[in-house]
């Protein structure tokens, strides 16, 4: 039915039609009550078989529960005389189809709708709804931004892979424009043929990779003007998205880049497998490509170049026939003289920053092609890959938190520890693949047998295959006890160097895989690497090399401080070198590991603590906000302390010793519980009074790497390192033979639980999702489970009134308003501050005073650097 200007349904007076198309007709309105024009949906008589009012009603429920910038707003339903209606946000635009009809999209288009769009599928997603009818007409082109639209065919997700647990309601959209004659009529197989993914097209259930099949067509549409499959017929189009590829992007339009075309192909993979298996991943490589005009590598030269291109070009050419040049040396033995050395910087877009505070952030593979460094934006870290003779980097899919990257032999593959698991990647950039579960990581080196070595803190030394498997203890010869760090692989040999961080001021140490034999090969020194014949490494934040014969596995002559380029006052925080000359480094500022305590407000106001600046971690507030217990980390210790506010003096509790790992408070305010994880003391969990009275207690002796995290009057909740099973939460009685007891325990990681105040439930961290996500169940139980956190989260924190939780969000800190009474409930989480601080490890690594008005955050006093310095022909300047 047509309705005319001036009908009503219920308060909504009809204007004016605005389209129409396979699920409905679209109506400008008047809310009569408040005044404002808005878009009716209706579901004519004509239309009302069973499966298009079902249809209907589908997209009216999952319009009901969802508020996303890039998604079509619900504001009303309802129904008269048998008119079933929806009545929505009017948008003013454009939609993507009409806008092609004038052409292709700018690239930089192309990419922030992109962007908008897979941030809406991704919420979309999470919450279980699979579009499956994503097409240009379904975009709609605001000022406000894209807007997806058309939820008539969505539907709950079956099969992909980070849905979350719930089964509410998730989003919907109205068509406000004419209906494109690709709408697909009735039957089993759902959607517009041009944007159907293989498996839609065969009749098999839609997930999520489905969506973001049809988001790279439309990618592909946008860019070049042309759909990516063609035909004369529905069965000429469903033949070519099953059995061709279209022409690369770049070959339509020639300003493109490769790497979007890499992007778009992997999209639309035939195989769902072998697509981006999640829409935030899409955004993520589509962020990437929006800030590459940003990054652009500088040659270090005294001459300036006439222009940016013009400097680009050259340093293109220099470097890709310097790698070239030293590759050819170390093949063939030649020991001419890599003359000149050539140096040349990379640096970061905007506002990121290397990730050298938590990990080995920056590694070459051992032929010096290519580079791999962990980056973080927004204080998310993540992995990228560049090959030294082109312009570009490559971000690694779910690659969210990495850390100690490496390289396989040959370089095809980079490995990596993310989210509780080790990885691995082609170099191309692909999807990365699952080695194995671990429950921490600090380095891994590939051997040429496909095994890899792993460095386990409180465990020790690992193997495991390349290509995936169980892990096993590597046996040490003499009862040797190490911590090992970042080991690297030694060529030809079956020896692996290795960091031990544990011993007096670090030492370098090898081990042979084979028998376990360990050797020390240089006191006060760390991060070791190959290179040329020298062992290179750091020490007192200087760069050295020292001849290193491979078969005697030892240093054979004088070390020689290598020429970094950098002035006085800087230090090599991070560095690889390759074995054929190639040195690749990251400068940092001595100091890195001092640390100021910052107050900061709700509205992000900071204020420093007036106390000297030192390695402070994991502040905590005691129970009535007057003293702040943290550790501060030492060379070969880790101390606990606490600040009195009134007074603003610091007194070490525990002054020495061992590793005291960071402290929670006993909800008295008297006592500290915490966990020591080694050397001088057993590993276990203790309590010593606050105000250091009294020397600390075993409580329960543990033989794996343990973390409290909070405290309530009956429990200590603690995540464990479990070998196997990642990261697990289990509860400690604080009564009796403080009993341990499982309390969440799975393949994925959970992690830093916090009691609410009166101990019946617990906030916590897990990564189930495919990346973290804050979640609330019972304790210790049983009951029901709230994600609490809509869009990743970590480091859960619980005000002591009881009606809210904090969390991080990367630099975000977040606030959710909770009501524990009759049954746990969650409002949506909101925004207090966006401000860059340390962002803690296993334990969150900040508090909230009692109040909720006030946090207690760390801050390092520099920096993490922003730049890569490469230096080919490095071994000329010791020679």
């Amino acid at each position: 039915m047509e309705l005319a200007a001036g009908a009503r349904l219920g308060p909504y007076e009809i204007i004016s039609p605005l389209g129409a198309g396979g699920m409905g007709e679209v109506y400008r309105a008047r809310d009569t009550r408040l005044d404002r024009t808005v878009a009716v949906k209706i579901l004519p008589s004509h239309f009302c078989s069973n499966e298009l009012k079902t249809r209907f009603q589908r997209e009216a429920r999952t319009l009901s529960s969802i508020s996303h910038p890039n998604i079509c707003h619900l504001y009303d339903v309802g129904s008269q005389d048998g008119t079933d209606f929806l009545v929505m946000e009017l948008l003013d635009g454009e939609t993507v189809s009409q806008r092609l009809h004038r052409g292709p999209l700018p690239l930089n288009e192309v990419l922030r709708i992109g962007i908008e769009v897979a941030e809406a599928l991704t919420m979309a997603h999470r919450l279980g709804i699979i579009h499956r009818d994503l097409k240009p007409s379904n975009i709609m082109l605001t000022k406000q931004g894209a807007k997806l639209m058309d939820f008539g065919l969505a539907k709950p997700a079956v099969q992909a892979s980070a849905m979350s647990d719930s089964s509410s309601a998730g989003l919907a959209t109205a068509t406000f424009h004419q209906a494109s004659a690709d709408v697909s009529s009735a039957g089993s197989v759902v959607g517009t043929i041009h944007y159907m993914a293989p498996e839609q097209i065969e009749g098999k259930p839609a997930d999520a990779r489905s969506d973001i099949f049809a988001l790279g067509a439309v990618l592909y549409e946008m860019a070049t003007g042309r759909r990516a499959f063609e035909g004369k017929s529905n069965l000429s189009v469903a033949s070519a998205i099953l059995q061709t590829e279209p022409p690369p992007v770049s070959t339509i339009q020639p300003g493109s880049s490769a790497s979007l075309d890499y992007l778009i192909r992997t999209c639309l993979s035939k195989d769902p497998d072998d697509r981006f298996q999640t829409a935030h991943d899409v955004k993520l490589q589509l962020s990437w490509l929006l800030k590459q005009p940003a990054e652009s590598p500088a040659v270090v030269t005294t001459e300036r170049p006439t222009s940016w291109r013009s400097a680009a070009i050259g340093l293109g050419i220099l470097a890709f026939v310097a790698v070239l040049f030293a590759i050819f040396q170390f093949a063939t033995g030649k020991k001419t003289a890599l003359s000149p050395v050539t140096r040349f910087t990379i640096t970061l877009p905007a506002k990121s920053s290397l990730a050298a505070d938590i990990t080995q952030a920056v590694v070459l593979s051992s032929d010096g092609r290519r580079l791999a460094y962990v980056a973080a934006e927004s204080g998310v870290p993540h992995l990228y890959l560049r090959r030294l003779d082109q312009f570009v980097s490559t971000p690694i899919p779910d690659s969210e938190g990495a850390t100690f990257p490496f390289f396989s032999p040959n370089g095809e593959w980079v490995a990596f520890f993310s989210q509780g698991k080790l990885k691995k990647a082609s170099s191309d950039g692909s999807n990365p693949v699952v080695i194995c579960d671990l429950p921490t990581f600090f380095g891994g080196a590939w051997t040429s047998q496909d095994t890899i070595v792993v460095a386990i803190p409180a465990t020790g030394l690992a193997t495991v295959p390349a290509g995936g498997g169980e892990t096993r203890k590597l046996a040490l010869q003499a009862n040797n006890n190490v911590s090992p760090e970042a080991p690297v692989w030694l060529p030809g040999t079956d020896w692996v160097v290795f960091t031990d961080y544990l011993s007096a001021k670090r030492s370098i140490k090898a081990v042979e895989v084979s028998s376990g034999e360990v050797r020390t090969i240089l006191p006060d020194a760390h991060g070791p690497s190959y290179s040329a014949g020298q062992l290179v490494y750091y020490t007192g934040g200087e760069l050295w090399a020292a001849p290193f014969d491979l078969q005697k596995v030892a240093i054979t002559g004088s070390p020689r401080k290598i020429a970094s380029g950098v002035d006085e006052q800087n230090y090599v925080a991070q560095a690889s070198a390759s074995l054929n000359g190639i040195l690749a480094y990251a400068p940092g500022l001595a100091g890195n590991f001092s640390r100021n305590l910052y107050y900061v407000t709700r509205k992000g106001d900071e204020q420093k603590l007036d106390i000297p600046a030192e390695d402070y971690v994991d502040p905590v507030f005691s129970p009535d906000g007057k003293r702040i217990a943290m550790s501060v980390r030492r060379t070969t210790e880790q101390q606990i302390a606490v600040f009195d506010r009134d007074h603003s003096s610091l007194a070490m509790v525990v002054p020495n010793g061992s590793l005291y790992a960071a402290s929670e408070w006993t909800p008295d305010g008297k006592n500290l519980i915490f966990d020591v994880s080694g050397a001088t003391q057993k590993r276990g969990i203790y309590e010593v009074p606050a105000d250091g009275s009294s020397p600390p207690q075993l409580l329960r002796e543990t033989n794996i790497s343990s973390h409290v995290t909070s405290v309530s009057g009956s429990y200590a909740v603690i995540t464990v390192n479990d070998p196997v099973t990642s990261m697990d939460l289990w509860l400690m009685s604080l009564a009796g033979d403080h009993l341990m007891q499982v309390y969440k325990k799975t393949p994925s990681a959970e992690r830093q639980g916090s009691f609410s105040p009166d101990g019946r439930w617990l906030a916590y961290a897990s990564n189930e999702s495919s990346r973290s996500e804050v979640y609330v169940q019972p304790a210790p139980g049983p009951g029901g489970r709230w994600q609490i956190s809509t869009d990743g989260g970590e480091q859960p924190r619980w005000v002591r009134n009881g009606k809210e939780i904090v969390f991080r969000n990367g630099t975000k800190m977040m606030s959710v308003a909770v009501d524990l009474q009759p049954t746990f409930r969650a409002s949506k989480p909101v925004e207090l501050f966006d401000r860059e601080f340390d962002r803690g490890g296993s334990v969150p690594g900040y508090d909230v005073s009692p109040d909720g008005q006030l946090f207690v955050m760390t801050r390092s006093e520099h920096a993490n650097p922003n730049e890569i310095r490469v230096v080919i022909g490095w071994p000329n300047e010791i020679q």
